[in-house]
């Protein structure tokens, strides 16, 4: 098996925006760490967390509203 080139696919890393299930941006050719959203301009990390604590909200009052 020498000369043969062992090629392991690397699983598809997904946007780490909440409920979104596209695929992260490509890691920049000259290097460097693969970004962790998709390429729609509105996912980044603030618009995330301000999603994430809309849905904290949102759980929570569906909670309060249970009892």
């Amino acid at each position: 098996m020498i000369g043969e080139r062992e090629i392991c696919e690397q699983p598809v890393k997904r946007c780490i925006y909440p409920g979104c299930e596209r695929p992260a941006v490509p890691p920049h050719p000259l290097g460097g760490p693969q970004p962790s959203f998709c390429e729609l301009e509105e996912h980044n990390a603030l618009s995330a967390h301000q999603e994430r604590r809309r849905l904290e909200r949102e759980g929570a009052a569906d909670q309060t509203q249970d009892r």
